[in-house]
């Protein structure tokens, strides 16, 4: 008889041993298969970074070609109106596929303050704008993907002007 309580306790401790192991072997199953999602996202996360900004250059690029789209408008003025509408067209078609990849033109109002993070100050000149205030946007700034690629170019009000 006590063989047998002895079996049975052996065996009772064998499947207690087994349980323990089994709940190890499921725990660190759990462990890693949420290290796996958690690294898919991660990389999910870097990948979609590394694809803004890489295109990043190349728009800082056709932003450029935007502006000479704005000094050929200006040039062409009223003297061909066919030749406007086309500039202002293909002008309009490359600005909608850049705002499809991120791209969005920095708002400036005159009379705004000054904000560093979206205005680069070219100069001072006197306007009915409080000090400090934009007064005239020379140059339109973009963000891209809420960075900014390129900073509005302003005038920065030095007050009242004399009359």
């Amino acid at each position: 008889m006590d063989e047998e309580i002895k079996k049975e306790e052996g065996v009772s401790t064998e499947l207690d041993q087994c349980m323990r192991e089994r709940d190890e072997y499921l725990d660190g199953w759990r462990r890693a298969k949420a290290d796996l999602i958690n690294f898919k996202k991660e990389e999910a996360e870097r990948l979609g970074a590394l694809l803004r900004t890489g295109n990043e250059n190349i728009i800082r690029d056709l932003i450029t070609v935007l502006d000479s789209f704005d000094l050929g408008i200006i040039a062409t003025g009223e003297s061909n109106p066919a030749v406007m509408k086309g500039m202002v067209l293909i002008k309009t078609q490359l600005e909608d596929v850049l705002k499809r990849h991120g791209l969005e033109k920095i708002v400036v109002t005159k009379g705004e303050m000054f904000d560093p993070t979206k205005h680069e100050a070219i100069g001072e000149m006197g306007s009915e704008y409080p000090e400090g205030a934009v007064a005239e946007e020379v140059e339109r700034g973009y963000v891209l993907y809420g960075k900014v690629v390129r900073a509005a170019r302003v005038r920065v009000s030095k007050g009242e002007t004399k009359q």
